[in-house]
């Protein structure tokens, strides 16, 4: 009996060293690369069955349009908008060219930009094992809009060995609140997670970031997407310190990768061009 159970012990300390030595990043690759179609058909059969002689009625067009304009409303720009500073405000050279304002600047001036490039790098680590490299580059133009593109590269040392994983990301971002305190967006866009996953998903983000006092703002931001129905999430939580057309940022980075979840310290560069 007592071999029995020694057996048994060595057999569970065996099989969970293996799965501890796996890695945190070795774990997200193969958990993305899983078909989880297990949840696709549980809502087919509920679309049978609706009546397809069914009018429509004129009051249901009427609240269909109202919902379609109070939603254009909210998301793009409301009518009471207009006439606003809001409406007319111009990208800035890059951010404090004057202590007053941030990303936007309200200006019938020419000091402003018709377009601007904004570059960042930043290095992240969450243990001495695992760590890596997040840069990016976002373009802003007609006033409102921006295309943001980076690139996440993660390092996990175990047992003598180096995994790696590589994120890719596209967002074409609309800048909803546009004060010279205050920049809000959100965003749709793709990810591409590489190395031997090789996979396309679709991905959505929301951002803020306040330009409290001259030279200090505050970054957060989500961009949210998923493989193979498992979760692909990027967080940030950046303070930043602006010099010039020049920054140094710190704060939080984290990401959720399939099965794995990171969460590392950030310290990074950017320019405004």
């Amino acid at each position: 009996m007592k071999i029995r159970f020694f057996t048994f012990l060595c057999v569970l300390f065996i099989s969970f060293q293996g799965v501890s030595q796996e890695g945190k990043l070795s774990t997200a690759k193969e958990s993305l690369k899983e078909n989880n179609t297990n949840s696709i058909n549980t809502t087919k059969s509920s679309k049978k069955g609706t009546s397809d002689n069914e009018t429509v009625n004129p009051l249901a067009k009427f609240f269909v349009a109202i919902f379609f304009y109070t939603a254009y409303g909210v998301v793009i720009e409301t009518p009471f908008e207009f006439k606003g500073r809001m409406h007319r405000a111009e990208i800035a050279l890059y951010p404090y060219k004057k202590k007053k304002y941030g990303n936007f600047i309200y200006a019938k001036s020419t000091d402003y930009a018709l377009a601007r490039i904004d570059i960042f790098d930043s290095f992240v680590k969450e243990s001495k094992s695992l760590y890596g490299n997040h840069l990016g580059v976002d373009i802003r133009f007609f006033k409102r809009l921006g295309f943001e593109a980076s690139f996440l590269k993660l390092f996990e040392k175990m047992n003598g060995k180096t995994a790696t994983f590589s994120l890719y990301s596209a967002m074409l971002n609309y800048h909803r609140i546009r004060t010279q305190r205050f920049d809000l967006w959100f965003g749709l866009g793709t990810i591409y997670v590489g190395e031997d996953v090789h996979k396309f998903g679709f991905s959505y983000g929301i951002g803020t970031e306040w330009f409290v006092f001259k030279p200090i703002s505050i970054l957060t931001s989500i961009k949210a997407s998923s493989i193979n129905y498992r979760k692909v999430n990027m967080y940030k939580f950046l303070l930043k310190y602006h010099i010039k057309n020049y920054r140094i940022s710190t704060g939080f980075e984290h990401f959720i990768l399939g099965a794995s979840t990171v969460k590392s310290f950030s310290v990074g560069v950017g320019a405004s061009f």
